[in-house]
């Protein structure tokens, strides 16, 4: 998927997700969205992948398993500083527990291994 409108449809206005590894809260859709551009900045050739979904039994939960691939060809901003392009590839596996109501997700924490990103492009060994 490269089309963020797409993912945006199914987030509420006032949404509240948070970033674990990052230690950020993203209060509110445009924050999300917001978030989603910081990535695409940083790998404009990324494509998300849906690898699995599961929802609870009541359908208030949903956890989503993501593939992440791009070239790291932008500034990746983030809480920890910026990191300049570096030209390698990643793969960011990660996983999304959303809370949902009505069918629009209006809580929801990113789950990934910061390290194995840090790994892959080369910022740490």
């Amino acid at each position: 998927m490269r089309d963020p409108d797409r993912g945006m449809e199914v987030i509420a206005d006032d949404c509240a997700f948070e970033d674990i590894a990052r230690g950020e809260k993203l209060p509110g859709k445009e924050a999300y969205q917001s978030d989603y551009y910081r990535w695409r900045e940083a790998f404009p050739d990324g494509l998300c992948k849906v690898e699995n979904v599961m929802v609870s039994q009541d359908g208030q939960w949903a956890t989503v398993e993501f593939r992440n691939t791009g070239t790291h060809t932008g500034v990746l901003r983030s809480s920890l500083g910026d990191f300049q392009p570096t030209g390698k590839r990643a793969e960011v596996r990660y996983c999304s527990v959303m809370r949902v109501k009505d069918g629009m997700v209006v809580e929801g924490r990113d789950y990934y291994d910061s390290a194995t990103i840090a790994r892959q492009l080369g910022l740490i060994s």
